[in-house]
């Protein structure tokens, strides 16, 4: 081993080296004044040829001129890597009698979008292949890009490999600095990187997770399933955005993902024929999902051997249970469920320490966010429906809010940009906080009065993961205080907590639906721009601001269907409201039971006084909400567009069975009655309260309900006309069965023996 004599005497430094000139060269280092810096990331070097190196990897655009002996070398030298004088004729050339010639500036800097069509990246090749007039977003924003861009390496052609992942050079950290400050612009460049000039070419260390369980899973993707694909894009995609559609468009074979979108979007389609199909798939891949998951154990890792796809895949269908309302089905993906946090659990998926492979240096950017959003996804929505099984079910949830380490998901803008150059211009207009909360820290500050309420922009989805996370908490005060330890008044103040809360999200939503978009250009609104849920529409095509705004309009439809049924969750005990509504039908064992009538004695006891409350009247305000909304909702995003009209979420027709159960409970159990109760000997009543009339924001009107609400006992009640009494019962309960879905059976589940549906027919 060398003897290092000379050591650098720099404090905290320590270094040592064989010769002296090494030691100066490294002594530099330690004077700021010394140091290189790159004008395009900052990075600095303490010698300038290092920081030549480094700027040819941000490309050619951003490679100085040469200069010096380094300009003159020969086209023959510079092959042959000899030592070249640099003169018009060099000496090497004259010696050998070879022609001298050097390189043009041309030569020397050629065009970075200079490619062979061939060589066009697959994903941006995909997009000019299916829409020659496809949207193109503006290219002035990808010059206020990313720090992370800046660290993107342009990569050499392939030959051939599948498209999916790459490597780029710089930091892990550097990667994910997303800032939308413009540090740097480059004259005459239209974005720090030409991804025309880009080929991504797969790391061999990744596994291909696209994979097809079954060869008999896989269906052709013909005409008839394109549009049930179609119809999964227009209805669902944007209320469940799992799949990232941009990869997801290039995959050749039918994979487990495709067939479950296909099965969600043969629903959808709504005829007899489209749901045996989507029945019959969906059985046989629960069969198979079921089948792979059984064998995963702890040593497995997600998106490896645990593939990303087969969670996805399973998730789909846990959804397309809950859509279906059928009990056989829904007790099938509740078990599918708790599988598949069982194994998510085992692999650490929700554990924060776990380390993935996308995190070392070096990942291609697009393609390391894609990993990271598949996760929170998964994440994310594995936590909403979840929360929507517990609703319908009435049982505690699975997946706890403290599980949600992951960081807040990529706008649906950003997860469906058609093509890295609009991902490029739209990754500019992202929200910058959301890299840096996770969901749970999210929602732990919407327990206060944060300024995350106040300052930073919040999503429609953000929302519907704030209020899902209320669940467990209303569970616990409102049907199943035998699981609590907590005296009567701890419960009311945890009630008012939770009620503020709510209220504070439906503020935010209110601000949102009110907006005027008109005193501003399309995509620039203020308390919510419009341009976070750009999809995959042609900009090219009139009307496209259409679709855009329906895809927002449904999902505040349905976080309002949310935030109305936990409201009605925690104002009316709806379990015991459940209980009261099966005991019209028992069957004859119950109905001897002594134990059991002394149980429904006690209940209606309790449901007679809790309908003189506030809260009975306050639940019955968000009942007519609910009615109100889907009276006046229009399901389909696009119009002239004949398709079954059932396509709402399944929560909005949970949110009405609960609506219905809450006014058929206040109309049999309410002391008041109406003429027909009484036979005609009732006395006048100078005032009656229309609960619709309520239904339109309005100062003065608020002022009413609020009054209604807390002295309105002695007032009767009606709704489109009809006196909420116990004879009127069977009538008010059919204003919420027209919305209904005829072979939704969960409305039964939810609220029994109240709808009188038609006989289901059995796919």
């Amino acid at each position: 081993m060398e003897h290092r004599q000379y050591r650098c005497q720099t404090n905290g430094c320590g270094r040592s080296f064989t010769r002296k000139e090494h030691l100066t060269r490294h002594e530099r280092s330690h004077n700021a004044a010394n140091l290189h810096t790159c004008h395009v990331c900052h990075r600095k070097f303490n010698r300038s040829d290092s920081l030549l190196r480094h700027l040819a990897k941000h490309g050619n655009v951003f490679k100085p001129n040469p200069s010096g002996r380094s300009k003159r070398a020969c086209i023959t030298c510079h092959a042959g890597k000899t030592k070249c004088d640099g003169n018009e004729k060099c000496s090497s050339c004259l010696k050998k009698g070879l022609e001298c010639r050097y390189r043009t500036q041309d030569e020397i800097r050629p065009s970075v979008s200079s490619v062979e069509p061939g060589d066009q990246m697959a994903w941006q090749g995909s997009t000019s292949s299916r829409s020659p007039a496809k949207e193109q977003e503006p290219s002035d924003a990808s010059n206020a890009n990313t720090e992370s861009l800046r660290n993107s390496a342009q990569l050499p052609p392939g030959s051939g490999e599948p498209p999916m992942g790459v490597l780029a050079d710089n930091s892990t950290q550097q990667a994910l600095a997303l800032t939308s400050s413009s540090l740097f612009r480059a004259p005459n460049v239209n974005g720090l990187v030409d991804w025309s000039a880009v080929k991504i070419r797969n790391d061999s260390s990744v596994r291909n997770d696209s994979q097809v369980l079954d060869p008999e899973l896989e269906v052709p993707l013909d005409t008839e399933s394109e549009k049930y694909l179609e119809l999964y894009y227009v209805h669902f995609h944007h209320r469940w955005p799992l799949i990232h559609r941009p990869s997801l468009e290039e995959e050749t074979p039918v994979s487990i993902v495709l067939s479950s979108m296909i099965m969600i979007g043969a629903w959808l389609e709504g005829s007899r024929e489209a749901k045996k199909r989507a029945l019959d798939s969906h059985e046989k891949l629960v069969s198979g999902i079921t089948s792979q998951l059984s064998k995963v154990t702890a040593k497995d890792k997600f998106q490896h051997s645990l593939s990303a796809c087969l969670c996805q895949s399973t998730l789909l269908n846990i959804v397309f249970g809950l859509y279906t309302g059928r009990e056989a089905v829904l007790s099938r993906v509740m078990m599918l469920r708790n599988l598949l946090v069982a194994v998510l659990r085992d692999v650490g998926f929700f554990d924060p320490d776990t380390v993935w492979v996308d995190e070392k240096p070096g990942i291609f950017l697009p393609f390391k966010l894609v990993k990271i959003n598949q996760r929170m996804r998964l994440s994310a929505y594995l936590f909403k429906i979840d929360t929507c099984l517990s609703l319908v079910r009435n049982q505690p949830a699975v997946l706890m809010p403290e599980e949600l380490h992951y960081g807040l998901q990529q706008t649906y803008s950003l997860w469906n940009a058609d093509g890295l150059p609009i991902w490029e211009s739209r990754q500019a207009n992202e929200p910058i906080f959301r890299c840096d909360k996770s969901l749970h820290s999210m929602i732990n500050e919407s327990t206060s009065d944060s300024v995350i309420f106040r300052e930073y922009p919040i999503l429609i989805e953000d929302i519907q993961f704030y209020i899902c996370a209320i669940q467990p908490s209303i569970w616990k005060v409102s049907d199943h205080r035998e699981y609590s330890r907590d005296c009567e008044i701890s419960i009311v103040l945890q009630k008012d907590t939770l009620r503020r809360r709510l209220e504070s999200l439906r503020e935010i939503l209110d601000r949102i639906a009110n907006q005027n978009s008109d005193s501003a250009e399309f995509g620039q609104e203020q308390c919510l721009p419009f341009r976070h849920y750009f999809g995959f529409e042609d900009r090219t095509r009139p009307g496209w601001q259409n679709v855009v705004t329906a895809r927002v309009k449904d999902l505040l439809f349905d976080t309002y269907m949310l935030y109305n049924m936990f409201s009605l969750h925690l104002y009316a005990e709806v379990g015991r409201i459940t209980k009261l509504a099966n005991d019209q039908s028992l069957d004859p064992l119950r109905e001897a039971s002594q134990r059991h009538c002394e149980a429904r004695e006690q209940r209606q006891a309790h449901i007679k006084k809790w309908v003189e409350t506030p809260t009975a009247r306050q639940a019955l305000c968000h009942a007519v909400a609910i009615l109100h909304a889907h009276q006046n909702s229009n399901p389909d995003l696009q119009e002239n567009r004949a398709i079954n009209k059932y396509t709402l979420d399944p929560m909005a027709y949970a949110a009405l069975s609960v609506a219905a159960l809450v006014v058929w409970a206040y109309s049999t159990f309410n002391k008041l009655g109406c003429e027909a109760c009484f036979l005609g000997s009732r006395m006048h009543q100078s005032h009656v309260v229309e609960l619709t009339d309520w239904t339109t924001s309005c100062p003065q009107l608020e002022k009413e309900k609020e009054t209604w609400i807390e002295m309105g006992t002695a007032f009767p009640v009606q709704l489109h006309g009809i006196e909420l009494c116990e004879c009127n019962a069977d009538l008010l309960t059919n204003l919420f069965t027209i919305y209904l879905p005829p072979d939704w059976e969960l409305a039964n589940r939810i609220a029994p023996a109240l709808f009188h549906q038609k006989e289901i027919v059995q796919a």
